[in-house]
């Protein structure tokens, strides 16, 4: 009986420590900075849930915004998520860890990497 205890404490705790991200932890405001070519760029993802799904916009620092038209959270604390400004589709995946995350882009000029920060 008592290894049975602890093998279901065991269990508990890794199930903790291994779970995926959800939406509750997704939503808000990131800081983020794009390294490309001609330097950096920098602004804000904000995700919000709308009638249990995750949606999202990207606002530039220079004034863009642009609304994610696909959220999706995956395995392993890898979030998907689409744009489409004008006649582009930017395709971004970041690994959140805590409140940072960090992963990669692209589109059709080519890929970029990203790196952010939960501010709210």
């Amino acid at each position: 009986m008592k290894k049975l205890l602890v093998l279901l404490f065991v269990l508990g705790i890794s199930t903790q420590l291994f779970a995926d991200i959800s939406a509750k932890q997704v939503v808000g405001k990131w800081k983020y900075t794009v390294v490309v070519d001609g330097g950096e760029m920098t602004g804000i993802l904000k995700f919000v849930e709308k009638e249990g799904k995750l949606t999202g916009e990207v606002i530039s620092d220079d004034g863009g915004m642009f609304q994610m038209t696909k959220v999706e959270i995956k395995e392993g604390n890898i979030l998907y998520f689409e744009l489409k400004p004008e006649y582009d589709v930017i395709k971004v995946t970041i690994k959140i860890e805590g409140k940072k995350f960090k992963g990669s882009g692209s589109t059709y000029d080519g890929d970029f990497s990203l790196t952010g920060e939960k501010v709210e």
